[in-house]
């Protein structure tokens, strides 16, 4: 091969070479961008995390197996399992707060009449409750046990709640929840003995989701739709607290003062999970690098080897031209 035809042969791999670097400093970049935005996730900053935090985290994990289209099938059953314990954690957190959102809205709609305190985190002694709503109306003081269930549940005569798979016992939540916020109030007021009579807290179990139904076999607590809500609280006949606007919003302020952060949980990741999944989403540009790296080497090899046959070539010219001297010389 005439050496002009090996050194056009030789720019043209080289040129693929650089195009392969190139290719291979995208594909770093990319990488340390893909670590660095799961970083800023901050999935395992700190131990505890709130609802709102929690969901938000969940949101971003959900967020990842999607944005780098991670094959959940292919994937170990175990980092399966536990993918599908995030978003069944993640649903449940946002379903549950849509339904007290549903709640407080619908109160909110009442303008002044009643005073919503979403949330309400009281402790006494050893008993911490999260109340999902308090409403303060003329009529009384009513805890309300939130329920946003995706499918159709049964409340048992004795107050167990069925729904799908799952159950749970309202008994003991409305036990706890009306006995925290009846404790507060007359530790409250226990200086003020005139208002006792007024300060009987009323559970309610509020069915916040209008796409499912519930059958209620339960009869020591009302159960209603959200959309009835308002006409439940406002029976007079069966509340009558009385209360004056002015006793209404002293109540409302004086639990507010004793309010505490809202209530921690762990999340249900942790370190070898995150850094599984970071892998899962690095895998195609670890397999990007991979065939770009192999392509890079044989570019490397193949001008390597032109390299020699052009030396080679070189060397047998410039051993022709040597010949031609001494045969002139001569």
């Amino acid at each position: 091969m005439d050496i002009n035809k090996l050194c056009e042969e030789r720019v043209l791999l080289a040129g693929e070479a650089e195009k392969e670097k190139e290719t291979l400093a995208c594909i770093n970049k990319e990488i340390k961008k893909r670590k660095d935005y799961i970083r800023s996730l901050r999935l395992l900053e700190e131990n505890r995390y709130d609802n709102a935090q929690a969901r938000k985290q969940y949101t971003g994990l959900m967020h990842l197996l999607k944005k780098y289209e991670i094959d959940m099938d292919n994937l170990p059953e175990a980092f399966q399992k536990q993918t599908r314990s995030i978003q069944d954690a993640s649903r449940g957190l946002e379903f549950g707060q849509k339904g007290e959102d549903r709640a407080a809205e619908a109160m909110s709609l009442l303008g002044n009449r009643v005073i919503s305190l979403q949330n309400l985190r009281l402790k006494y002694n050893n008993l911490d409750i999260e109340h999902d709503l308090v409403i303060i109306a003329p009529t009384g003081i009513f805890s309300i046990e939130v329920k946003n269930k995706r499918h159709n549940g049964i409340i048992s005569e004795k107050g167990i709640l069925k729904s799908g798979t799952h159950s749970e016992n309202l008994i003991e939540q409305i036990r706890r929840h009306t006995n925290s916020l009846s404790r507060h109030l007359e530790e409250i007021y226990k200086k003020q003995p005139q208002m006792s009579k007024k300060l009987k807290v009323y559970p309610i179990i509020l069915w916040a989701n209008d796409r499912s139904n519930v059958k209620d076999h339960f009869r020591e607590v009302p159960v209603c739709y959200i959309n009835r809500l308002e006409y439940e609280i406002f029976k007079k006949d069966r509340y009558t607290a009385n209360l004056s606007r002015k006793e209404m919003e002293d109540i409302s302020s004086r639990l507010k003062k004793r309010k505490q952060q809202n209530r921690l949980y762990p999340l249900c990741v942790d370190k070898d999970y995150l850094e599984e999944l970071t892998e899962y989403c690095l895998a195609d540009l670890k397999k990007q690098m991979e065939d770009t790296t192999r392509r890079l080497r044989i570019h490397e090899y193949d001008i390597r080897m032109l390299d020699r046959k052009i030396q080679q070539k070189e060397k047998g010219f410039f051993s022709r031209i040597g010949e031609l001297f001494s045969r002139d010389t001569i």
